[in-house]
């Protein structure tokens, strides 16, 4: 072979890697990526259709429309139901993951979105969780760990004043005492009652009035119901009485001096009157000094780490991304 035929032979050989290499460099992009971490559609599908009930209930309150089979793609507002859950996904997306890199920071975890890769995980009931909510659960508990690590690492940073300057501003939702309830409770046993039918319409009578329950005991009596009396409060009472007045006041189904229906155990039926409300007040500063700073800093490594994810850079496959559906 000459020489001259050499070179052309050389120089379509450089050119084929050229044009092998242009077309290396041409490969689609990835699905996803967040912070640097790379992030597969399987993932991404978990966190996207994480969000598919609360976009469901947003839009069916917010716009009062129905769940038929054009509604991820309708526009309601600025946009689609669809991209609404996009977008919030890619959110949530995007805290897990710088929440993930400061696990791999503290040496709890090897590397971020390890979590899906084992999604099988009981819950405290001993029950199955799989999928997202597996993911979530060990999330959940490094997250736990992380924030107590980060506590005692920085505890010696808080001064007095930063202290006590947390507490006065957030004594109302940590450091509030229950309210002192006093109430009366006519308590019935099932098995004594010989008329269910009878004695269910009774209490329904009764249900709701602001009558003194030690006379409608003498009325239930009298009527062939025996029931027991008592006078009680919430700091002796908290399974039984207590219970059933706090799950009323959160339904607004309680006020003061109005009877309510208590199931206070499988066995036996209350009907419960509260009568006073006593103010609780508030634990001493003193007595949960310790406790002030684990929230302090919590509250500060959470700012920090919002802070890194409303900052994190999404590279994003577009074209890949849209094909991503709800329904």
């Amino acid at each position: 072979m000459t020489t001259k035929k050499v070179n052309k032979l050389l120089i379509g050989l450089l050119t084929l890697v050229f044009m092998l290499a242009g077309c290396q460099a041409k490969e689609t992009p990835p699905f996803l990526e967040v912070a640097g971490v790379p992030v597969s559609q399987r993932v991404y599908q978990y966190f996207l259709q994480n969000e598919k009930a609360s976009t469901v209930s947003h839009y069916m309150t917010k716009y009062h429309t129905t769940y038929n089979e054009h509604f991820w793609l309708t526009k309601y507002g600025s946009e689609t139901p669809q991209q609404f859950a996009q977008d919030k996904a890619l959110r949530t997306l995007k805290q897990y993951i710088v929440e993930d890199k400061a696990l791999v920071t503290a040496g709890l975890i090897k590397k971020p979105l390890v979590a899906f890769t084992d999604l099988k995980k009981a819950d405290q009931t001993g029950a199955s969780l799989s999928g997202m909510a597996a993911a979530q659960k060990t999330h959940s508990a490094l997250m736990m760990r992380l924030r107590s690590q980060y506590a005692k690492k920085y505890r010696q940073t808080i001064t007095s004043k930063q202290l006590e300057n947390f507490y006065s501003q957030n004594k109302d939702k940590y450091w509030g005492k229950p309210n002192l309830v006093n109430y009366q409770a006519l308590t019935f046993e099932r098995e004594k009652i010989n008329d269910l039918g009878r004695f269910t319409a009774l209490v329904q009578q009764v249900s709701g009035k602001s009558s003194d329950l030690s006379t409608i005991q003498n009325d239930f009596a009298s009527k062939g119901f025996s029931g027991t009396f008592v006078m009680a409060d919430s700091s002796h009472d908290k399974d039984k009485y207590y219970g059933n007045y706090l799950r009323a006041s959160n339904s607004g189904d309680v006020q003061q001096g109005i009877i309510f229906i208590a199931w206070t155990s499988n066995e036996t039926m209350s009907l419960v009157r509260p009568i006073t409300f006593t103010n609780g007040g508030y634990y001493d500063f003193s007595t949960v000094k310790e406790d002030v700073a684990v929230k302090l800093l919590e509250r500060r490594l959470n700012a920090t780490l919002a802070k890194k994810a409303a900052r994190a850079v999404l590279q994003v496959n577009k074209a890949a991304l849209s094909k991503q559906k709800l329904s």
